[in-house]
């Protein structure tokens, strides 16, 4: 009966292993086409081999490592600001002493998460529009003499941008670090209460020690998303006039690969992507040891 049980769970897991061999680990082949002039007419076998000559063309252009810069620069900004929020948020989820209560909040808080990109950036610009709601709040209270041009506006699009991701994505990242809460032993609380230990002290020396390995987890993981950033955020909320700090490297491959059709260019610039991507996740990985004694791997 257990031999069945065991071979039934293994036939559950071969669909899943089956869709990530097709749709991650085969497409892995076609990295081949960045050391390729590709054609859509001479295919993967019949394009010409060109070494080097894409990756050589991007990091001779200019605008490369502007898009490249803007990319590290909001992707550390979001992960600095982004990251410790919802485990601030699951804290406060945890202490709520009202059931109700505390589910609608989590229910509110997450919900973003599930509203398109292009629904929230119509959201945010309107919200922050010289006629919208917080430019006539600002006016109405005779705080500002003229609207401000928050999209315009060079120095205020990563703040921006940054809070736009906080807000949507907070309550749905904070749902894993309530799941680890909630698995903590309730013994250890007694202990600390029984030692006089307060609600606050009980945080710092129950709760965040045993979600560490949760939080030194998702960090990680996080890192790989460092030299990616939000394609979202580049076309909705990016213009002619913050163009210079909006523009990142997925919306260069867009413009360059895709949009010229230059599949090997777009590709050369994935694989660098793919690499540093790598890097830094197994670097983080292997500092967390180090400092932690936590790791992935």
């Amino acid at each position: 009966m257990r031999k069945n049980y065991s071979i039934a769970l293994q036939i559950m897991a071969l669909s899943g292993i089956l869709c990530l061999f097709l749709f991650n680990y085969l497409p892995m082949f076609g990295i081949i086409i960045a050391f390729q002039d590709y054609t859509l007419a001479g295919g993967f076998l019949n394009s010409s081999f060109v070494g080097l000559a894409h990756f050589r063309s991007f990091l001779a252009d200019p605008i490369f490592f502007r898009a490249f810069g803007n990319t590290i620069i909001i992707s550390t900004l979001t992960i600095l600001i982004g990251f410790p929020i919802p485990i601030l948020l699951a804290l406060i989820l945890n202490e709520l002493p009202f059931r109700r209560f505390k589910t609608a909040v989590q229910t509110v808080s997450y919900f973003p998460h599930f509203i398109a990109y292009v629904v929230v950036a119509g959201l945010w610009l309107n919200l922050l529009d010289p006629r919208g709601l917080i430019n006539n709040f600002l006016m109405s209270w005779e705080l500002m003499d003229r609207p401000i041009y928050f999209w315009t506006e060079v120095h205020l699009y990563r703040p921006l941008v940054v809070l736009v991701h906080v807000w949507k994505e907070s309550g749905w990242g904070a749902i894993i670090y309530v799941a680890a809460i909630a698995g903590i032993n309730p013994e250890l609380y007694e202990a600390a209460k029984i030692d006089g230990a307060s609600r606050i002290r009980q945080i710092i020396h129950v709760t965040l020690p045993n979600i560490a390995g949760t939080i030194v987890v998702m960090l990680i993981l996080a890192m790989g998303a460092l030299v990616r950033g939000n394609l979202d955020q580049s076309m909705l909320f990016g213009n002619v006039f913050n163009r210079s700090v909006s523009y990142i490297i997925e919306h260069y491959v867009l413009d360059l690969g895709f949009g010229t059709m230059r599949y090997s260019f777009a590709a050369a610039i994935g694989l660098i992507q793919s690499i540093f991507a790598l890097i830094l996740v197994l670097g983080a990985n292997r500092l967390a040891k180090v400092v932690s004694g936590r790791s992935i791997i």
